[in-house]
């Protein structure tokens, strides 16, 4: 049962990257244009216009700083979104096949931080040879367990809303705004250093803070000294994974019910 499994889910992943990347020219080209489109504006209307200056950006300046945390924010939240409607979707391969559903979302999330992180590695490459960043090449290895653990958060995540969006239609309209709020108040675009101490506080309680405060301080800055949040971050994520596995199988059995 287990290889049967494991054949099913790496099917479902191929199928996954197929369908959405490589079955068209501008499914791939926008894995590496819309992120890199983005990182530009965002670089433009800060740097220029703002004139923003960030105090623990490092020699690279801002344009690294940002696309350190820019570009894995992306493929977590372009796995979240893809799999909400990845059970719902695949109604009638549920009601044909007898294989564990939650591999509709993990695949989905699997298949995004894939293609994503090909495209990170090619971003950071770029960077350190093109933009002078100076890429700490041996925190790369530091920020694959970091890089593991948000593939964990996302997995959970799209493991929640995946079977929510089953018996709720409208999960995947709320979705988009919900993750743009997210996004501007993790600090990707800035330093949670220039909050007001209040701010800078609450910020902590958002665990994509502590992700990419991590990838940057080993990529940028090479700084690997652990504090109590390096504990408590992969506890959350791990407790949301298991709390999430436990809610999808929990309704799943119903999922037939309401396609």
């Amino acid at each position: 049962m287990k290889l049967f499994t494991d054949s099913v889910f790496r099917q479902l992943v191929s199928r996954a990257i197929r369908a959405d990347y490589l079955e068209n020219v501008t499914g791939f080209a926008w894995l590496i244009l819309q992120p890199l489109v983005l990182l530009a504006v965002y670089a433009f209307v800060f740097s220029t216009i703002f004139k923003a200056r960030i105090p623990d950006a490092g020699p690279g300046g801002f344009v690294p700083y940002l696309a350190v945390a820019f570009w894995p924010w992306t493929a977590f939240s372009e796995a979240v979104l893809r799999s909400a409607n990845s059970v719902s979707t695949n109604a009638a391969l549920i009601g044909k096949v007898a294989f564990p559903s939650e591999m509709l979302p993990l695949s989905t999330v699997t298949a995004t931080f894939l293609m994503n992180m090909l495209g990170y590695l090619a971003v950071l490459l770029v960077l350190d040879l093109l933009m002078g960043a100076q890429i700490h090449w041996l925190g790369l290895l530091a920020s694959l367990p970091v890089l593991f653990l948000m593939y964990l958060f996302a997995s959970g995540l799209a493991l929640f809303v995946s079977a929510l969006q089953v018996f709720i239609k409208d999960v995947s309209q709320i979705l988009p705004p919900l993750m743009t709020f997210w996004f501007f108040t993790t600090p990707i675009l800035y330093s949670s250093s220039i909050l007001p101490e209040r701010f800078a506080t609450v910020m902590k309680f958002n665990p994509m803070s502590w992700f990419v405060e991590r990838l940057r301080d080993f990529l940028l800055l090479g700084n690997y000294e652990l504090g109590y949040r390096d504990l408590l971050v992969p506890l959350l994520t791990l407790l949301v994974l298991v709390a999430a596995f436990k809610f999808f199988r929990r309704f799943s059995a119903h999922f037939e019910d309401f396609f």
